[in-house]
C-alpha cells in the first residue's frame, strides 16, 4: 500500500508491504514540496491542480501509483472539527439531518462548498464527531490519484490517523503551537477537542467541549480521581515542553518505529508528517475510521473490531499448521474390459467415425453445387462480365468510387480515436457511413473534436457521480460528403 501525508507546504509519500514475520517493511519514502502553500486556496481547483496536483504527479514518478491502494492523511489545519450530543429517542437519519442543518446554517459562500462526515464511537454513542473539509480539496486529491492509475482507498485527518489507530480504546493527541496545545481526545466513546496553554508550567484550559476538571484530569494535569488517557505527540518536544507533561501519560512518537526499513531509504523527511505516515501504515484507521473518499455519512467506530482484527493478524504468521488427519481412502480396483465389451466399443467408434465422414462428404458435394440428395433446377450460376476499364474511365459503368474514400475516412477517424483515447473509457461508440457518435467517461476534457478533426453536430457533458470527479462526454459528428 502507498500512503500520502498532505501538509500545507509539502507532501510525504511512502510505500510499504507485509513482511514474512507479520510486520511491515517500508520500501521507499519521498518528500515533495509544493510550488506554493495550499492553505490559501483549498477551495480553488485551478490553484490546487497547479500546486498540489503537480506534487502528487511528481510523487507518482518517484513511487509509482499504478494498481496500488492509496491512503491519504490531510492536515487538521484544513479540517473543521465539531461534535453533536446524542439523544436516546433520535434515529441515525435524524442526527445526519441535524448535522447537515448545522453546516447549512453557517452560510458559507457558494464557492466554498464543504463535505461533511460524522463518526460515532460504539457501543455507548455519547456524541458524534463531525468534520467538514473542502469538497474541492477532496475532489482534487481523489481525481489526481485516479488519473495516475491508483485506487483512492482512504482519506482522513492527521488526528484520526493517530487516535483511531486502534492501539488503545481511549487516546488523545496534542499538537504544539508555541506555548499552546491543540488537543483531540476520545474517551469512553466520547469525542472532545480544545486548546490547553501553560503559563509558568501551570496548565490553563483555553477552550474545550468538556468542563475544565474533566479535561485536565483526563490528562493528569491536576490531581483528580478521573481516569487518565494516553496522550500521543507526533511533534518534537523540547525539555520545557516535556516538563509540562511530566505527570501525564505522554507517548512521544518516533518516525518509522515498528517498521523494518530497507537500505534504499536515504530521504530526510519532516518529523511530524513522518510520524503520521508511520501511524497510517501501522494503525487501523484506514480500515475503520471515517473515509473522505466515500459518500458523506455518519460512520460507526468500534474498537473491539480492530482488536479482534489485529489479534487475528498477529496470530496468523505464528500459528502452527494444523494438518488434518484424513482416513485412508480405499481405491477401487478397476476390472479389465471383457472381449464382448471391447467389440461393442469398437463398433460404436466405427459408426461415429463413419457418420462424421458422411456428413462432411455431403457438405462437400453441396459446396461444389453437386448435391447428393436432389437437384434444384432453378439454381443457376451466372458469370460476371469483365469490367471494361475504358468504359470506367469514360464514366459509362456506374462505379461508386466514393465508397473507397468514405471507408478510408472512417478508418482514419477510428485510428485517431484509439491512438489518443483509452478504449475502456468508452460507454458507447457508434459509427455509420454518415456519422459518428460516442459517450466517453473521463475526469478531464478528452478534446475529441480536435482528435478526429471534424466539426461537432452535438456536444454535452454531465457529472457521472455525486462527487463530480468523473464526467460523461457526449459527442456527435457528421462525415463529409465525397463528390
Amino acid at each position: 500500500m502507498i500512503g500520502i501525508v498532505v501538509s500545507d507546504k509539502f507532501l510525504i509519500a511512502g510505500v510499504w508491504s507485509d513482511d514474512e514475520n507479520g510486520g511491515l517493511t517500508l520500501h521507499n519514502v519521498k518528500q515533495v514540496n509544493y510550488n506554493d502553500p495550499i492553505s490559501g486556496f483549498v477551495h480553488k481547483e485551478g490553484e490546487l491542480n497547479s500546486s498540489l496536483g503537480i506534487a502528487i504527479r511528481r510523487a507518482s514518478e518517484l513511487i509509482p501509483f499504478s494498481g496500488q491502494d492509496i491512503a491519504v492523511a490531510i492536515s487538521d489545519d484544513f479540517i473543521y472539527h465539531d461534535s453533536v450530543e446524542t439523544e436516546i429517542d433520535l434515529a441515525r437519519e435524524d442526527y445526519w439531518d441535524y448535522v447537515r442543518w448545522i453546516e447549512n446554517k453557517k452560510n458559507r459562500p457558494d464557492n466554498q462548498k464543504m463535505s461533511v462526515f460524522g463518526q460515532i464511537y460504539l457501543p455507548d454513542e455519547i456524541n458524534i464527531h463531525t468534520v467538514a473539509c473542502s469538497t474541492t480539496l477532496i475532489r482534487t486529491i481523489k481525481l489526481s490519484i485516479s488519473e495516475l492509475g491508483g485506487n483512492p482507498y482512504w482519506m482522513g485527518p492527521f488526528s484520526s490517523v493517530i487516535m483511531d489507530a486502534g492501539h488503545v480504546s481511549d487516546a488523545a493527541i496534542v499538537l504544539k503551537n508555541k506555548n499552546q496545545y491543540k488537543f483531540f481526545m476520545v474517551k469512553n466513546c466520547r469525542f472532545d477537542h480544545g486548546v490547553i496553554a501553560f503559563s509558568s508550567g501551570q496548565p490553563k484550559l483555553i477552550s474545550s467541549t468538556e468542563n475544565e476538571e474533566y479535561t485536565l484530569g483526563s490528562f493528569r494535569l491536576i490531581k483528580s480521581d478521573i481516569d487518565d488517557v494516553p496522550i500521543y505527540s507526533a511533534d518534537k518536544l523540547g525539555r520545557q515542553a516535556l516538563g509540562c507533561w511530566e505527570e501525564s501519560d505522554l507517548r512521544v512518537m518516533v518516525p518509522f518505529d515498528d517498521m523494518t526499513l530497507t537500505s534504499a531509504l536515504t530521504e530526510t523527511t519532516s518529523h511530524y508528517e513522518s510520524n503520521v505516515l508511520t501511524s497510517l501504515a501501522v494503525g487501523a484507521s484506514s480500515r475503520h475510521s471515517f473515509n473522505f473518499f466515500e459518500e458523506e455519512k455518519i460512520s460507526d467506530f468500534l474498537f473491539t473490531e480492530i482488536f479482534s482484527e489485529e489479534k487475528d493478524i498477529e496470530k496468523e504468521p505464528f500459528s502452527l499448521p494444523q494438518t488434518e488427519i484424513k482416513p485412508e481412502v480405499k481405491k477401487k480396483r478397476t476390472e479389465p474390459i471383457s472381449g464382448g465389451e471391447m467389440v461393442w466399443l469398437l463398433f460404436a467408434l466405427i459408426v461415429i467415425m463413419g457418420l462424421f465422414f458422411a456428413m462432411n462428404y455431403i457438405k462437400f458435394r453441396e459446396s461444389i453445387n453437386k448435391p447428393l440428395f436432389g437437384e434444384n433446377e432453378e439454381y443457376v450460376i451466372k458469370k460476371i462480365d469483365p469490367i471494361n476499364l475504358k468504359e470506367r474511365s469514360e464514366g459509362i459503368v456506374d462505379y461508386d468510387i466514393n465508397m473507397h474514400l468514405q471507408s478510408r475516412e472512417i478508418s482514419n477517424v477510428i485510428s485517431k480515436l484509439f491512438e489518443s483515447t483509452e478504449l475502456k473509457l468508452y460507454n458507447n461508440l457508434t459509427i455509420t457511413g454518415t456519422f459518428i457518435s460516442l459517450e466517453y467517461m473521463s475526469g478531464l476534457n478528452p478534446d475529441i473534436e480536435h482528435i478526429v478533426g471534424l466539426e461537432t453536430t452535438s456536444y454535452s457533458v454531465e457529472s457521472a457521480g455525486s462527487d463530480s470527479t468523473m464526467f460523461l462526454w457526449y459527442y456527435s459528428f457528421d462525415f463529409p460528403e465525397f463528390e
